[in-house]
């Protein structure tokens, strides 16, 4: 119909399923079009991982809407395609192409962050600098592009440190060290990727953010999602999380009633909100994780789009829509902000079952039915199968498998974590 908007969606590995996309779309009679290969069309290198999802979603992706692709290096012939649908909107929910979408956006004249903002969005440490230029969040670091470098860099941050990949996302080679040895060892094997995980061009070293202390199984970090509308945020769904497995392997999260108070949950939200507009979001929706710590709420870091989980608890706890958010944000319509959790609103739970530190491979998957009988276990995925990679240093990618249900109090969501992680179910090498 010629009436539709249509909503350019750039796709590829992100937080937002495209049937799901699909379903609020069709709420505003909103057409989709997706766009495939935009890293490789506006950088003119294309990712291989990116390059096989994008073929395996291929069938889905023309299932719920139309499909534009350009060869590499062929943004021009990209954005005649793109234009021809006379797009209303675009968005990405995949941290890998922020860049791409920001370009884009630009030249098709669509709202969207602004490519100046992407280094200050999607790189830790321009991130940082912005932060600490706009008084939001001060925190020492230094960027390490060789193992030479990092004297100076811990002279600098001090010990105990966090080092993590200045772009990346999903937990990759993010490790603390305590000493000068840890540190040179883990720089020198994941610069030159002698180490399990992929090679890394640029690490930031951080000054570690020393959490409260928090009973298992709630982790002492929060994270909010900001819905952006004429450049100011406001908090859409706060999750609280779980305990980290080690070293720094996030385990889920839960929403919309928090453990913490709400004096400390307002802070949180303040806090995320400000960050959110220090870097430049001005439109769509962002999301921040915060460390509690003693001295109250920091940021650990911003990502700018939708967060892993988000929707599905936001919906599940009745708490909002993120995802009809995400879409009429994108199209400049103006959008419902999130219902204020009361004392029996469901709590919606996404857990993730990791494995331990020191294992390399999946062996053998033999008892899942054993999680499916976990009570308010309502739905178990399995992420991974016999001879997959397990090793930490390869981040969300050797998350084993994904519980998702819902349950009434905090009490019932501990003692289901606490029943899961009792299943013996996988076994590793």
């Amino acid at each position: 119909m010629a009436d539709r908007s249509t909503l350019v969606v750039v796709y590829d590995r992100g937080s937002m399923a495209p049937t799901r996309l699909a379903e609020v779309a069709a709420e505003d009679d909103v057409e989709l079009l997706f766009v495939a290969g935009a890293e490789a069309a506006t950088t003119g290198t294309a990712d291989p991982a990116t390059t096989a999802h994008i073929e395996e979603m291929m069938p889905t992706l023309r299932m719920v809407g139309e499909v534009v692709t350009a060869g590499p290096g062929d943004e021009d012939g990209l954005l005649t395609a793109i234009d021809a649908h006379r797009p209303a909107g675009i968005v990405t929910f995949s941290e890998f192409q922020l860049g791409p979408t920001a370009r884009l956006a630009a030249r098709l004249g669509l709202p969207h962050h602004a490519p100046d903002d992407i280094p200050a969005i999607t790189l830790k440490d321009a991130q940082r600098r912005r932060l600490a230029e706009r008084d939001v969040d001060v925190l020492r670091t230094a960027v390490v592009t060789a193992p030479a470098e990092l004297d100076a860099a811990l002279e600098q941050v001090g010990l105990p440190a966090i080092i993590k990949p200045v772009w990346g996302a999903s937990s990759r080679n993010t490790s603390a060290v305590h000493t000068e040895a840890e540190a040179h060892a883990f720089v020198a094997d994941v610069l030159s990727g002698a180490g399990p995980g992929p090679r890394e061009s640029a690490l930031i070293v951080e000054e570690m953010l020393i959490g409260r202390p928090t009973p298992a199984p709630w982790g002492d970090y929060m994270a909010v999602d900001c819905a952006v509308r004429q450049g100011r945020a406001e908090a859409l769904f706060t999750s609280s999380k779980f305990t980290l497995a080690e070293p720094f392997r996030e385990r889920g999260a839960f929403g919309s009633r928090p453990v913490e108070d709400a004096a400390l949950v307002a802070e949180v939200e303040a806090l995320a909100c400000r960050a959110v507009e220090a870097v430049g979001v001005t439109v769509g929706i962002a999301d921040v994780e915060v460390k509690l710590t003693a001295d109250g709420p920091r940021v650990i870091e911003i990502n700018g789009r939708l967060g892993a989980w988000v929707d599905d608890l936001a919906v599940r706890s009745e708490c909002s829509v993120p995802a009809r958010v995400a879409v009429r944000a994108a199209l400049g319509l103006p959008f419902e902000g999130r219902n204020p959790p009361v004392a029996d609103s469901p709590i919606a739970f996404h857990y993730l079952l990791v494995p331990p530190v020191g294992v390399t491979r999946v062996r053998d998957i033999h008892a899942v039915p054993a999680l499916r009988r976990v009570p308010h276990a309502d739905r178990v995925t399995v992420l991974t199968s016999p001879g997959s990679p397990a090793g930490w240093e390869i981040g969300a990618a050797s998350n084993a498998a994904a519980v998702s249900g819902t349950v009434a109090t905090h009490t019932e969501l501990a003692d289901t974590v606490a029943a899961l992680e009792e299943v013996r179910w996988i076994t590793y090498e």
